[in-house]
């Protein structure tokens, strides 16, 4: 190391600012000594022998020879050989001048002219570290998971919660509850809900006693008795009760037979209402529930639901206690009574295949349309009468429910952390009150069990909380709540959600709705975990082989609701993740879940015997932690976001056009500003995701407090982007809305279950068009999508943060 060197290392030299000094280079030297001077001659050792010119300072001294000095002996010219050798010597000397010259030089002023830092003191920021994805897959195991699950399964309902947070004492993780009071609507176990057929002789025919809880709308559900014929609606559907119409069945005051499956339970309940309707029987058709699409052949032989099979869903379309809308259920807060919640719902009640097959046994009118007809054992009529033979008055259905008030509790864990200002949340349902395998909470206890073991008791980088919420099976109550309750900690802290409620639905595939920020991580994290078929492959290559061939990369889908992450991606614009193994195409080949026979031995026997899919998928979501725990800057791709938009943007305006080109409002030049928003918004990602991608650089070590101040900020700057690029896609709050406060992206009203781009303008065109609502809240809707993003552009400079010029 030069001098200059250790004194810059020692400190001598200024860190980070330059003094105001005047440094020449060597060219520069020359020409400012070749102007004529007086001190030409200045190199004069004084020692009296000839300087021929002069000396001293004032350029007029003599050197005087006085005649009694004997004169210098004449030189004697040396031989042209020893002239050469000295000519070189001198050249050498000069050169080698030179050049020390130019280094000093460089050296002075290259230590001067800004901050500089030593080669060996500036590293690039760390890359995704791999390894620690590799040390989790260490430590899970499908025997680990299997053992929760059985445990689980040999639990009560009433001892889970006491056993889920005393599981997670027991690995060492810190435990905490929050409760909520909340109205909860349950089947009447005293008057069980029927369907009772009433002949012409007086006799009444019971046909079914649900062996699981009965569909239930919210806490206003319509309950009590309805009579009337039935009509065979297929799915619910508004385009299957327009075919209805349109061939001239009435649905008023009729009772719908609909098909389980395509659209959210709670929006065909819904559509039959709309239509008319008195009341809703749901039933599964073998065409849905068995053979290559289903399960196979019914259990226990295959995964295909028995005959006399009852499925139990919700027909909550939205999330939390209907009492309470918007704010969290304490026990103090307002609380609205049923007049003052929403429209009362007709009954609806989930019966078997056997039962549906008798009614449809007894129905007559027209045949259905070519499509309709399902897989039972019988001719398939669009009803309204009935067979003569069959003597039949009319059918009653009886739905008994009871409303509580009732404390609910989720349970959470997190492990410690380097940085507790950042946090991945980890969740999955508990309770539910109907018999499941708990695969999704197995593989959760399974998961904090792996990361306890790898990471404690040091801790990860960034905070993990692991949560087990109540209420999911009556419309994701105990999520809402916490989310509302905490909205500030979610919106300000929490990095990333991710959902393992569903696990597996089938085997030989993965399918991953996530949020554009989250798609990166996963990736990178897919990449490490090995594919459940072995073939020394990984999840990302078994992925894109099993769902999209051809493609360049893994297909993602957007998040609809149906599960936990809806509050938190929907009404806080947190990126949230929920991952499910399915069959293949996509098919749920498990028809079992939500009946009584989806059980531990079940799912073990017959969905995944060696839960090599339920771990992979546990793995998976573990790996995704990892990555945004420990990654100093989370793999992201910004652009995503907008990428994203302007495609969901433009099949907006493809699909609605017509009907806003024939509306009686100009949209014209409000969708022109919109379009204007989303291509600069496309603009100002794509140049930010250059700055994202180019890892900051850092000093090591890091010996001074400007040092690690200036290493914390270049991370703070990243994490800002990625904690609020989704956030700052909201709505205005204070909005009147069913839930969502995204304007952007959110459950389609008419069905839940299905993301749906710009959501509230989308229903108002549908409101608008059935003459429900005035066109000019259609403008209202655009308005507030136009004000998010121009509000939204606000969140980026004119010019992106600088980077430090460090060079090397």
């Amino acid at each position: 190391m030069t001098i200059l060197g250790h004194l810059y290392c020692s400190g001598s030299l200024p860190w980070g600012k330059s003094k105001q000094r005047v440094h020449m280079s060597g060219e520069s030297y020359t020409r400012w000594h070749s102007t004529p001077s007086d001190d030409d001659d200045d190199d004069d050792d004084g020692g009296g022998g000839a300087s021929g010119g002069g000396g001293g300072g004032d350029g007029s001294s003599v050197t005087i020879i006085t005649p009694s000095q004997r004169p210098a002996p004449a030189p004697t010219l040396a031989s042209p050989a020893a002239q050469a050798r000295v000519i070189c010597v001198m050249i050498l000397v000069c050169l080698v001048c030179v050049v020390i010259g130019m280094w000093v030089g460089w050296s002075w002023a290259h230590h001067h002219k800004g901050p500089h830092f030593p080669v060996n003191l500036v590293v690039p920021a760390h890359p995704p570290d791999h390894t620690l994805v590799h040390r989790l897959l260490y430590s899970l195991s499908p025997a680990l998971i299997n053992d929760y699950m059985r445990e689980l399964s040999e639990t009560p309902e009433e001892k889970l919660a006491t056993y889920i947070e005393s599981v997670w004492q027991g690995q060492g993780l810190d435990t905490s509850t929050t409760s909520f009071t909340v109205d909860i609507t349950t089947q009447d176990t005293q008057r069980p809900s029927s369907v009772t057929v009433m002949y012409s002789s007086g006799e009444k025919e019971v046909l079914t006693l649900p062996p699981v809880p009965t569909i239930v709308a919210a806490a206003s559900s319509g309950g009590g008795g309805v009579s009337g014929v039935v009509v065979y609606g297929h799915y619910g559907q508004r385009e299957d009760l327009t075919t209805l119409q349109s061939l001239k069945i009435s649905l008023q005051g009729a009772i719908l037979l609909l098909r389980h499956g395509r659209i959210h339970p709670g929006a065909q309940l819904r559509n039959a209402q709309q239509a008319g309707a008195a009341g809703v029987i749901f039933y599964p058709d073998p065409d849905d529930f068995r053979g290559s699409e289903g399960g196979g052949d019914a259990f226990p032989e295959g995964m295909g639901l028995p005959d006399d099979g009852v499925l139990w869903q919700s027909v909550k379309t939205v999330p939390g206690d209907p009492a309470t809308p918007c704010i969290p259920s304490l026990d103090t807060v307002f609380r609205k009574n049923d007049t003052e919640r929403q429209e009362r719902q007709v009954p609806g009640l989930s019966v078997s295949m056997d039962v549906a097959e008798h009614l449809l046994g007894m129905m007559s009118g027209p045949d259905v349309p070519e499509k309709w007809a399902g897989g039972l054992a019988v001719s398939y009529h669009l009803g309204g009468a009935w067979r003569p033979a069959a003597n039949i008055t009319n059918i009653t259905l009886t739905v008994n429910t009871v409303t509580t008030t009732q404390t609910i509790t989720n349970i959470h864990a997190t492990l410690p952390a380097a940085d507790e200002t950042k946090a991945v949340m980890i969740g999955s349902h508990y309770g539910g009150g109907h018999v499941s395998p708990r695969s999704g909470l197995a593989s959760l206890l399974a998961l904090s069990d792996a990361l306890a073991k790898s990471y404690l008791p040091s801790g990860t980088g960034r905070k993990m909380v692991f949560s087990a919420w109540a209420g999911t099976q009556q419309g994701m109550i105990g999520s809402t709540e916490f989310s509302q309750l905490h909205s500030w900690w979610v919106e300000g802290s929490v990095l990333a959600y991710l959902s393992l409620d569903e696990v597996v639905r089938g085997t030989g595939s993965l399918r991953v709705l996530a949020s554009p920020l989250l798609r990166q991580a996963i990736r990178e994290a897919a990449n490490q975990v090995p594919w459940a078929e072995g073939g020394n492959i990984s999840v990302r290559e078994g992925w894109k082989l099993s769902d999209s061939p051809g493609e360049n990369d893994v297909h993602f889908s957007n998040l609809g609701s149906g599960s936990d992450y809806v509050s938190f991606v929907a009404q806080r614009g947190v990126p949230s993740a929920h991952f499910m193994v399915v069959g293949k195409d996509g098919a749920h080949t498990y028809s079992l879940r939500h009946s009584q026979y989806d059980t531990y031995k079940a799912y073990t026997a017959l969905l995944d015997p060696n839960l090599t899919w339920t771990h992979m998928l546990t793995s998976l979501v573990g790996g995704v932690a990892v990555v945004l725990s420990e990654s100093e800057v989370p793999p992201v791709v910004l652009s995503e976001v907008s990428g994203d938009l302007y495609n969901a943007w433009r099949s907006f305006t493809e699909t609605h056009s017509r009907a806003l080109s024939q509306a009686p409002y100009n949209f014209t030049s409000m969708l022109d500003a919109i379009s204007r928003e989303i291509l600069t918004l496309q603009d100002r990602l794509s140049l930010l995701d250059d700055w994202y991608q180019k890892r900051p650089f850092y000093l090591r070590p890091l010996q001074s407090q400007p040092q690690r101040q200036q290493q914390h900020s270049e991370v703070e700057r990243r994490l800002w982007w990625v904690r609020n690029l989704e956030r700052g896609l909201l709505g205005p709050r204070g909005v009147a809305r069913d839930f969502t406060n995204n304007v952007m992206l959110g459950p389609d009203p008419e069905d839940p279950y299905t993301p749906l781009h710009f959501p509230h303008v989308t229903r108002a065109i549908t409101r608008a068009l059935n003459h429900l609502t005035p066109w000019h809240r259609v403008h209202l809707e655009l308005s507030y999508v136009l004000t998010a993003l121009a509000s939204y552009r606000q969140l980026f400079a004119s010019d992106f943060p600088a980077e430090p010029a460090y060079t090397s």
